[in-house]
């Protein structure tokens, strides 16, 4: 019941810092610090990627600097901030490279799998759960790997 209450509380926090992070996101979107640079598409999703100056980058312009490409950029960076702050979308990872780097963002509205706040033993046994369900391990195999933990 203890290492319940303690998982559920490290969980809050990990909710807590990723809701963090998308709240910055959203507030470097809404300054104009970061904006939408790219999308990918997988099969049956997509995610949004976004940068800029203060990562590194460049920031994206309409073409030959036109008001109305940049005007659409900046109410596409708009929607992506409400839709941030709105719990809609998240923040799923971090891209980088050499010189600059990007957040993704994606969600359920895009076909992106919900985020969900997740603890490494938890990760650690739900795989021994599927490798001893499918796989036969040898004993011998388990005791050499812990005998060298």
């Amino acid at each position: 019941m203890i290492e319940t209450c303690v998982a559920n509380s490290e969980k809050k926090v990990i909710h807590s810092f990723q809701r963090n992070l998308e709240i910055t996101t959203a507030i470097l979107l809404l300054t104009g610090q970061i904006t939408i640079i790219g999308v990918f598409v997988r099969s049956g999703r997509f995610g949004l990627s976004l940068g800029g100056p203060l990562f590194g980058g460049h920031r994206i312009e309409g073409r030959d600097h036109s008001q109305v490409g940049n005007l659409f950029i900046d109410i596409l960076d708009i929607i992506i901030a409400i839709l941030l702050i709105n719990d809609a979308i998240h923040v799923t990872g971090i891209f980088i490279s050499s010189g600059d780097f990007s957040i993704n963002v994606s969600g359920p509205i895009f076909g992106y799998p919900e985020v969900v706040p997740a603890l490494p033993i938890e990760d650690y046994n739900f795989f021994n759960t599927i490798v001893k369900k499918h796989y036969n391990v040898p004993s011998e195999l388990l005791t050499t790997l812990k005998g060298n933990e």
